[in-house]
């Protein structure tokens, strides 16, 4: 993903101008914002990691499908969720299978699909993960940012989320793929 993205008329390509001096308000809150989230979730990451051998993808499964009804979630469903292609998400619930976090089964609703399945091991690895994250998030992140900065990323990042997610609801994926 490029981190160079002011507009085209600021950037001629003939121009000797330095790139800084080319810099928009927004491409620099983009790559301050881009720069900056990746240099979290790497760290929240390590942490993770280090206290209870997850990483931040099997996290976020294990607190999805803990918050899905029946604690099972279509594949399908899953991967558009997670923004992960379905062979990732494959390779990712074989990891998980063989820890003994989650299983897949045949889906309740038709049978022709295949649902994610949150088992007890994995009930019990997200209860000690989860408030090690929550004090991870809010050490590196939330006690550095006020109310009226939460308001402003809420503000930014929920239409762009929806935007986003609203994307991953129309993308097709077959629920055997993932």
């Amino acid at each position: 993903m490029s981190l160079d993205v002011a507009p085209a008329e600021t950037q001629p390509m003939d121009s000797g101008e330095p790139y800084a001096r080319r810099m928009t308000a927004a491409s620099e809150a983009w790559r301050t914002y881009f720069e900056g989230s990746a240099m979290l979730a790497a760290a929240l990451e390590r942490r993770l990691k280090d206290a209870c051998g997850l990483d931040l993808a099997d996290f976020n499964i294990l607190l999805l499908l803990s918050e899905a009804d029946d604690e099972r979630m279509r594949m399908g469903t899953l991967a558009r969720q997670l923004a992960f292609a379905p062979g990732r998400l494959t390779y990712r619930m074989q990891q998980m299978e063989a820890k003994g976090w989650v299983q897949r089964e045949a889906s309740v609703a038709d049978r022709r699909g295949t649902d994610a399945v949150l088992t007890d091991a994995g009930r019990r690895t997200l209860r000690k993960a989860r408030p090690l994250h929550a004090r991870h998030v809010e050490e590196l992140f939330l006690s550095r940012i006020s109310d009226a900065d939460a308001a402003q990323l809420e503000g930014i990042f929920a239409p762009v989320r929806s935007t986003l997610l609203g994307e991953c609801e129309t993308v097709q994926i077959a629920d055997d793929e993932a």
